[in-house]
C-alpha cells in the first residue's frame, strides 16, 4: 500500500510541475516580450554616446494603450492557458484520481486475490496437510493392522505348531512309555514264565534228581546188601571151601604120607572152576546198576535221544568213588549230557573181587 501511495503521489505532483513549469516560461516570455517592446524605440548606446529620442504622447497612448490591449490579451491568453492547465491539472488530477481509483481498486482486488489465494493455498495446504495426515494416519492405522495381524496369525501359528509338537511329543511319549510298559509287561511275563518254567523245571528236576538218589541209594543199599550177603555168603563158602580144602589137603597130606606121596602132583578139582575169579554175569550185573546210576541223573525231554548211543570210559575207586569219565564215541549231544549225568550219578560200591575188573569199564550208555 505504501509503494502504491507513492507511485500515486508521483502521478500527481506530475501535473503540478508541469503548470509551474508553463506559468514559469509564460511569465519569461512576457517579461522579455515587453523589454524588447519598450526598449526598441528608446534608444541605443553606439560606443561613449546616447542618442536621445522624442517620445509622442499620443504615440506613448497608444503603445500604452496597445500594450494594455496585449496585456489583457495576455492575460486572457494567460486565462486560457491557466483554465486549460486547470483543466488539464483537473483531468490529471482525475485521471490521477482514477489511476489512483483503479490502482487502489486494483491493489484492493489483488490483494483480495492474493489474499483468497493464500487463503486458497492455506486451505489447499491445510487441506493437503489433513489428508496427507489422514492418509498417513490411514496408513499407520493399516500397518499397524496388519502388524498387528500378521503377529496375531504369527503368533496363533506359533502357539498351533507348538500345541502340535506337545501334542507329538505327547502322544510320541505315550507310546513309547505303553511300548516300553508292553515291553516290560512282556518281559516280565517271559521271565515269569521262564522263571516259573525253569522252577518248575528245577522242581521236577530236584524231585527226578531226587528220586533217582533215593532210588539210587536204594539201588546202592541194596547192591550193597546183596554185594555185602554176597560176600558174606562168598566169605562163608570161601571159609567153608578153605575149611574143606584144609580138611582135604590135610586128608591128602595123611593119604599122601600114607601113599608115600602118589598123589602129591594130582591137581585140584576147584582149580579150573576159580580160573577167572568172577563170572560174566556178575560183571554185566554190575555194569548195569552203574548204568541205571548215570540214567537217575540223566534228564531225556520228551525223549529227544531215543534210539541214541554213547561209549562211556569210567574210572571208580575201590568204594564206587568216579575218578575219571571220557566219551569214546556216540552221539555228541547225548555224549555231553552223559558225562555230566556221570559226573552227578552215585556209582555202588563194587565187590572187592570185582574191583580189578570194573576200575576201568567202558559202558555203552542208552537213555530210558
Amino acid at each position: 500500500m505504501s509503494a502504491m501511495s507513492n507511485k500515486l503521489n508521483s502521478k500527481l505532483s506530475l501535473p503540478v510541475i508541469i503548470s509551474i513549469l508553463l506559468h514559469g516560461i509564460l511569465i519569461i516570455a512576457l517579461g522579455y516580450k515587453f523589454v524588447s517592446d519598450t526598449g526598441e524605440n528608446y534608444g541605443s548606446i553606439n560606443g561613449n554616446s546616447i542618442d536621445a529620442i522624442m517620445i509622442d504622447p499620443s504615440v506613448m497612448t497608444e503603445q500604452y494603450q496597445r500594450q494594455l490591449q496585449t496585456q489583457v490579451n495576455q492575460q486572457k491568453a494567460d486565462q486560457k492557458t491557466q483554465e486549460l492547465l486547470d483543466k488539464q491539472i483537473k483531468e490529471l488530477a482525475e485521471k490521477a484520481e482514477a489511476e489512483k481509483a483503479a490502482a487502489e481498486k486494483a491493489a484492493a482486488e489483488k490483494a483480495a486475490a492474493e489474499k483468497a489465494a493464500a487463503e486458497k493455498a492455506e486451505a489447499e495446504k491445510a487441506a493437503a496437510e489433513k489428508a496427507a495426515a489422514e492418509k498417513a494416519a490411514a496408513e499407520k492405522a493399516a500397518a499397524e493392522k496388519a502388524a498387528a495381524e500378521k503377529a496375531a496369525a504369527e503368533k496363533a501359528a506359533a502357539e498351533k505348531a507348538a500345541a502340535e509338537k506337545a501334542a507329538a511329543e505327547k502322544a510320541a511319549a505315550e507310546k513309547a512309555a505303553a511300548e516300553k510298559a508292553a515291553a516290560e509287561k512282556a518281559a516280565a511275563e517271559k521271565a515269569a514264565a521262564e522263571k516259573a518254567a525253569a522252577e518248575k523245571a528245577a522242581a521236577e528236576k530236584a524231585t527226578a534228581e531226587k528220586a533217582a538218589a533215593e532210588k539210587a541209594a536204594a539201588e546202592k543199599a541194596a547192591a550193597e546188601k546183596a554185594a555185602a550177603e554176597k560176600a558174606a555168603a562168598e566169605k562163608a563158602a570161601a571159609e567153608k571151601k578153605a575149611k574143606q580144602k584144609a580138611e582135604q589137603a590135610k586128608k591128602d597130606k595123611a593119604l599122601n604120607d600114607l601113599l608115600g606121596g602118589l598123589t602129591s602132583g594130582t591137581p585140584s578139582s576147584g582149580g579150573v572152576a576159580s580160573r577167572k575169579g568172577v563170572s560174566d554175569g556178575e560183571l554185566d550185573k554190575y555194569k548195569s546198576l552203574v548204568q541205571n546210576a548215570i540214567s537217575n541223573k540223566f534228564i531225556n525231554p520228551p525223549n529227544v535221544y531215543r534210539g541214541k548211543t554213547c561209549e562211556l570210559q569210567i574210572q571208580i575207586a575201590p568204594d564206587g568213588l568216579l575218578l575219571n569219565v571220557t566219551s569214546k564215541g556216540g552221539d555228541a549231544d547225548l555224549c555231553r549230557e552223559a558225562l555230566a549225568a556221570t559226573k552227578l550219578a552215585v556209582i555202588p560200591k563194587p565187590a572187592s573181587s570185582l574191583y580189578n575188573e570194573v576200575k576201568t569199564m567202558n559202558i555203552e550208555f542208552q537213555p530210558k
